[in-house]
């Protein structure tokens, strides 16, 4: 979503809001802010139509009611962010996730390499440093033994350690 919001140059707009004009003190100051007030309504609608774009119909009830662009990102932040202990429980969970994850004998290897790049990639989304090795000698560690002469013959003629998840 910030990629979006980055790209329509709102992100700033989003994130820090505009200023209230019953916070402006002097003649000068409020003969400014109605110079680009309109011009920030109009950001600010562009910024929550984009937002409400971006989400499901159920976070969409969450948000429909908020008044501005900035109150619209403080309840998705808040619900779904990435900040303080919502961080925490999440990336917890995903490395639980991510130890527990094996290839069962119906899944192919495509899916089950589908399912571990899902979980890394949710886990770098909360700044979790996973490097593309830990990834590698996951999968090769994981899968099933069908598939135990191919993961020797991989570990002797390649160094894991500079292998990436498209390489194997």
């Amino acid at each position: 979503m910030e990629a979006i919001l980055g790209f329509q140059e709102l992100e700033e707009a989003v994130k820090i809001g505009f200023q209230d004009s019953t916070k402006l003190e002097t003649e000068e100051q409020k003969k400014k802010f109605e110079k680009h007030s309109k011009e920030n309504k109009k950001t600010d609608c562009k910024a929550r139509m984009l937002l409400h774009q971006c989400v499901s119909a159920v976070i969409f009830q969450k948000i429909s009611k908020a008044e501005s662009g900035k109150h619209i990102w403080d309840i998705l932040e808040q619900t779904y962010g990435n900040t303080g202990r919502v961080k925490k429980v999440r990336l917890q969970s995903l490395r639980r996730k991510f130890e527990l994850l094996s290839m069962t004998d119906q899944e192919s290897v495509c899916d089950y390499f589908g399912k571990i790049q899902a979980i890394a990639n949710s886990m770098r989304g909360y700044d979790e440093q996973l490097p593309d090795s830990k990834v590698v000698e996951k999968i090769l560690r994981t899968l099933t033994p069908a598939f135990d002469h191919i993961v020797v013959e991989i570990e002797e003629s390649k160094d894991l350690d500079e292998m990436t998840i498209e390489e194997l």
